[in-house]
């Protein structure tokens, strides 16, 4: 017991430094979308518009929607050959493949092991990390075996945030940032100070704020503030060493590699 007190205390006191961190703009885009999700390492541009899920690549563009699935709400390119569709209204995860076509669906409303799902992030293999919120517990699900593999203990808080590499997931609530591995044990846990959103980049983290980005060196416990134009962030993506930005039907991809001297 003295251990785990101690390990949390740890945790608690954390000391995070602030830095700056300058990047530098690539490239713009025009793109006419509702919302912005991402760009993968193929350099495919992922959106959505009026609830149509999109793909634009090589002047080439594919969609999937399923208007009986009602709003779709999350979307995952992690795996871009098999993206991840979350619909909460109809508490629906659907997998699609490169072209969009729909490779399977789960609805955990029909499901044996019923579960009241609001979030998720994919997994390694056929899995999902899924917040559900009867339990109040994170899983890892498989979407094959419809079975749950994981289960974190229950949160305090209800997440706003998921984010996942194939091995861990940060879960981001009001209070706090947590990192949790595929086993379900949490692994470090910083306090919320002020951020909205996050994205993985590495494995380090992008913060969110409302006065900005920030880049979150896990490593070193270190916070740096991203120098960035004054852009309005409607929607913020990372892939490989690109940071893109979405506002005003134009998407602004930035180089997060630091310049050497």
């Amino acid at each position: 017991m003295k251990k785990i007190l101690l390990f949390f205390i740890l945790i608690a006191s954390i000391h995070i430094s602030f830095a700056q961190r300058n990047v530098t703009l690539n490239d713009s885009i025009s793109l006419n979308a509702d919302i912005f999700l991402g760009v993968d390492s193929f350099g495919a541009i992922y959106y959505q518009k009026e609830n149509i899920f999109y793909k634009k690549w090589n002047n080439q563009e594919w969609q999937f929607g399923d208007f009986i699935l009602g709003e779709l709400t999350q979307v995952s390119i992690l795996n871009p050959l098999k993206i991840v569709l979350f619909y909460e209204t109809s508490n629906t995860l659907v997998t699609v493949d490169k072209y969009l076509s729909e490779i399977d669906r789960v609805n955990f409303n029909v499901i044996a092991e019923f579960k009241n799902v609001s979030l998720m992030t994919p997994a390694n293999d056929n899995s999902v990390w899924i917040f559900d919120n009867n339990t109040q517990q994170l899983d890892i699900f498989n979407t094959v075996s419809e079975k749950t593999l994981v289960t974190t203990q229950p949160l305090n808080e209800l997440p706003k945030a998921l984010q996942s590499t194939f091995n861990y997931c940060w879960v981001l609530t009001d209070q706090t940032l947590t990192q949790y591995n595929i086993y379900g044990s949490l692994l470090r846990q910083i306090q919320n100070e002020g951020y909205q959103n996050i994205k993985i980049f590495n494995n380090d983290l992008i913060l969110q704020k409302e006065d900005g980005l920030y880049y979150y060196r896990t490593k070193i416990e270190e916070i740096e503030k991203i120098n960035l134009p004054e852009i309005p962030i409607k929607q913020f993506h990372v892939t490989n060493e690109i940071l893109y930005i979405y506002q005003q039907s134009t998407i602004y991809s930035f180089d997060l590699t630091p310049r050497k001297n």
